[in-house]
């Protein structure tokens, strides 16, 4: 009977060994979804910020090659190139869709601001956005880290669950050929 009870202590031993590990896949699964969820929510940002740059990098494009087309020069403070320009401007400007991740992101509803004006406001839009899209860009970068490391935390819970597997199946196998022979 003792014989007996130690079997299913083994036995026991063995069940919580695997339950533990199961647990901690379990967890470790669930903090891989967290953060698969938080590369995926920085990706997005940047491709709303992305779109949104093309948006004014178009817009600038058209302001520039009207210029041109008039004869306008960009450099001159001449009050009647000046004039000019703000008229191109306040032409080419345009309603821009934002969605929820837009608004979330402060993305105006307009192509450029209100407040553009003048060319060197929307170079400066321009440049705010690029310098919002290298901050995102290294948090995301961060994300993907965390990603990587959640990963590989897994990947060694399950080879620390097929090691002590192998070995519960050659103890097993070891007591029964003693056993047996």
């Amino acid at each position: 009977m003792a014989s007996r009870k130690s079997d299913n202590t083994a036995a026991d031993v063995n069940a919580l060994i695997q339950e533990v590990l199961r647990e901690s896949y379990k967890e470790t699964t669930e903090d891989l979804r967290f953060y698969a969820e938080k590369v995926r929510y920085f990706n997005q940002c940047k491709k709303a910020i992305r779109d949104y740059l093309a948006a004014l990098r178009d817009y600038k494009a058209r302001i520039v090659s009207g210029a041109r087309e008039r004869g306008v020069s960009l450099c001159s403070d001449d009050e009647k190139d000046l004039a000019e320009i703000a008229k191109l401007i306040r032409q080419n400007s345009r309603a821009y869709k934002v969605g929820e991740l837009e608004h979330a992101l402060c993305i105006p509803n307009r192509v450029p601001t209100a407040d553009a004006d003048s060319l060197e406001k929307v170079e400066a839009e321009i440049k705010r956005w690029e310098e919002r899209l290298n901050s995102l860009g290294d948090d995301a970068q961060l994300a993907n880290v965390d990603l990587q490391n959640i990963l590989q935390k897994q990947q060694q819970t399950l080879q620390m669950m097929s090691n002590i597997s192998k070995m519960l199946h050659d103890t097993a196998m070891s007591v029964i050929r003693k056993i047996g022979g």
